[in-house]
């Protein structure tokens, strides 16, 4: 029986196939239930409340965006810095980068409790707002790849018998550059800013750092590569064929590892030195909160750390180990891990601490308490079916690998 390609050729669909496709049918359909049992009952439903507003969909947010950072970061190696080698690679990336910041925004439709005012960031400006520039950077960057992505899509068998389209896409894509500028620019600017949402809260001690915009910035163009590393491998697995030289993964594994190496160097002087050296009775207070109160103790940075960094920098700079694909494929989920726990720390850790309004004044709230219930859950099963079926559809039906670009 014929097997699917990504040369878009025709296929049968196999037992596998209607095995998968129940999968993702199942996980849409929990997500579909449960975003309805939301909406028509409102937030209150959720395990969210007044002192920790922000839970596992800001998770997810911050988690998609941050995965889907390869686009920018792979587009600004080829385009800019004219490292042509990695082009082939390049189409794949944009399109994983879409499915990320999509899923971002089906989180936030979620979330934010009111999403029929959705449009008012871009009719109301609040300038002196970092949501407010997020949402924008978010908005125009979506844009950007999709410009991006169109010569791919028409490609695709369905518009066969558009020339028009093709040669407007073909036109589309002399831009590549500028587009690429473009985008490094709006991306580094809402990734930085993600971080300093949580960095310039002052009444926030353990968010209040002028190193989170950084942190947040190396993490993602450090994993985002990395995961379409992994999908790459895991799409040759499945596909059995070689669309990527696996020369062109392992150097995207090794600026990985580089990359967290850096991100990891700067974060242990964040949690080690700056806590211990700083002598900030506030950050010292909101610890000993978080140690004796919450379950987010020391283990539960270091488990990020070794997990999220140090794991991962092996797999991907140890030539023993990143000559297995397999290996880099591990490092790449273990590097995502990380990622995702990062951001669930940040967010909810810091809810989890009492407002401290006036520093130096012990707290005398209890800790804030947490845990996603079925609809939180069900939402987050539904986003993750989501990202899924779209990459298969991208697989089945555009030419994510084209021969034509090298």
């Amino acid at each position: 029986m014929a097997t699917t390609t990504m040369e878009n050729k025709p296929f049968k669909i196999s037992g596998g196939m209607l095995a998968w496709g129940g999968l993702l049918g199942t996980f849409l359909l929990i997500g579909i239930v449960s975003a309805v049992y939301v909406f028509w009952n409102g937030l209150e439903v959720t395990n969210m409340s007044d002192s920790v507003p922000w839970g596992l969909w800001i998770t997810i947010d911050l988690s998609s965006i941050a995965l889907g950072a390869g686009a920018f970061t792979l587009s600004a190696v080829v385009y800019l810095f004219g490292l042509k080698k990695f082009q082939p690679i390049i189409r794949l990336a944009i399109y994983v980068g879409f499915i990320g910041y999509t899923a971002a925004l089906l989180t936030l439709i979620m979330d934010i409790g009111r999403p029929d005012r959705f449009w008012h960031p871009w009719a109301y400006w609040n300038v002196h707002s970092v949501l407010w520039e997020i949402t924008w950077c978010i908005t125009i960057y979506l844009t950007i790849m999709i410009i991006e992505f169109l010569p791919v899509i028409a490609e695709a068998k369905i518009f066969a018998g558009w020339p028009w389209l093709r040669k407007f896409a073909a036109f589309v894509h002399k831009g590549a550059p500028l587009f690429a500028l473009l985008g490094l620019a709006i991306s580094l600017l809402h990734q930085s800013s993600l971080g300093a949402t949580y960095g310039i809260v002052k009444s926030r001690p353990i968010w209040f750092k002028p190193s989170m915009p950084i942190m947040f910035i190396l993490s993602a163009i450090s994993v985002g590569p990395a995961l379409t590393m992994a999908v790459a491998h895991v799409l040759e697995w499945i596909t059995g064929k070689r669309a990527l030289q696996h020369d062109i993964l392992r150097a995207i594994a090794r600026s990985s590892g580089l990359g967290l190496l850096v991100y990891g160097y700067i974060k242990f002087w964040d949690l080690a030195a700056v806590a211990y050296y700083g002598g900030n009775p506030s950050v010292s207070q909101a610890l000993n909160v978080l140690n004796t109160q919450t379950p987010y103790n020391f283990a539960f940075w270091v488990g990020e750390i070794v997990i999220g960094i140090l794991i991962p920098a092996i797999l991907f700079l140890a030539p023993r180990y990143n000559r297995r694909p397999v290996m880099l494929v591990l490092g790449a989920i273990l590097a995502t891990t990380g990622i995702v726990i990062n951001r669930w720390n940040v967010t909810v850790s810091g809810l989890f601490v009492p407002l401290s309004y006036s520093p130096g004044v012990l707290y005398e709230l209890p800790a804030g308490r947490y845990f996603p219930n079925l609809p939180e859950w069900g939402i987050a099963i539904g986003i993750v079916g989501y990202a899924l079926t779209m990459l298969t559809l991208g697989v089945l039906f555009l030419p994510l690998f084209s021969k034509q670009e090298h």
